[in-house]
């Protein structure tokens, strides 16, 4: 099993400290213990809005400075990395969840039970394809962040607040799809991964995460793939992050290999996405941004598999 070594840590967290974005780098010394978690907080205050959504380019491929619900997703995927949840007793940390959760169910309300990850205002900024506000994307989003915004509410809000309740709530409507839809985005895959995380974090609705992960271990027994370099592509730290199936377990050694194998020489990762048009010259910055950012999801994956050396 190939590990982390501790040089090549000390490399990574020095180039990340010299190249990375303040919140990429706080979160990167509080997975290696050298900063409290907490100042993540203070981190996102600076994406926060006066609607108490996320903006800003927090989500690097959105430019746009307005709120909208995938850069409340991606603010909670964050506080989640960091294991955050409504046990904490931090005044700040209470703020955002309480400012966010107002946005997301007063402000942007889900229409049905979901809720449209993009918003208009995304087409006045520089932004990667999938965030252009169309019908195209909200379909290709599907479910897509609204599984693991309910599941992030559960975990992050008291169980006695009115948006825990109304997070429960609507659960049901989304799994009724989800239990009878036939085909699923690698978006609606990752989100129902999230969900079922929470509700185990949680210890919720015990019948239903055992059904989600039938359902979750059967459709992605026959869509992974073993393509790790293409993002697009149902890679199994991605599409079965929290799945426990031992068919499973190969697949996530061999991707973790090869994270190891592909430090780039500077000792971070490189960046090989792309945009899907050359529309933008804002592009080339968010390149840089996204080693970074995608330094610390692959730290985070090598710490919670054991990979550290």
């Amino acid at each position: 099993m190939k590990l982390l070594t501790k040089q090549k840590q000390d490399d990574m967290a020095r180039q990340v400290s010299l190249k990375s974005r303040d919140i990429d780098i706080c979160i990167f010394s509080a997975l290696e213990g050298s900063l409290p978690k907490e100042m993540l907080l203070d981190c996102l205050m600076l994406y926060v809005n006066k609607d108490g959504g996320f903006g800003h380019g927090l989500y690097i491929d959105n430019y746009n400075v307005n709120s909208s619900v995938y850069q409340v997703y991606e603010a909670f995927r964050l506080l989640d990395m960091l294991d955050f949840d409504s046990s904490c007793q931090n005044e700040l940390y209470d703020e955002i969840i309480n400012k966010a959760c107002n946005y997301l169910y007063n402000r942007v309300p889900p229409v049905k039970g979901i809720w449209n990850p993009n918003t208009k205002s995304n087409n006045d900024y520089a932004h990667s394809m999938e965030f252009e506000y169309n019908e195209e994307n909200k379909k290709l989003f599907g479910l897509h962040p609204t599984a693991a915004l309910l599941g992030y509410t559960l975990l992050f809000v008291k169980p006695t607040k009115a948006y825990y309740k109304k997070a429960l709530a609507t659960i049901p409507l989304i799994l009724k799809e989800f239990y009878a839809k036939e085909e699923f985005t690698k978006y609606e895959l990752i989100s129902f991964n999230s969900l079922l995380n929470s509700l185990r974090k949680c210890n919720l609705l015990l019948e239903d995460q055992k059904k989600i992960e039938e359902k979750l271990t059967e459709y992605v027994k026959k869509n992974i793939s073993n393509d790790f370099k293409n993002q697009k592509a149902n890679r199994p730290l991605d599409v079965a992050l929290y799945l426990e199936d031992s068919a499973f377990d190969d697949l996530k050694m061999q991707e973790l290999d090869y994270l190891i194998d592909s430090i780039a020489p500077h000792g971070m990762w490189d960046y090989n996405g792309s945009w899907g048009y050359d529309k933008y010259a804002e592009e080339d910055s968010a390149k840089l941004k996204w080693i970074g950012a995608g330094t610390v999801n692959n730290y985070f994956l090598l710490k919670k598999y054991g990979r550290l050396e």
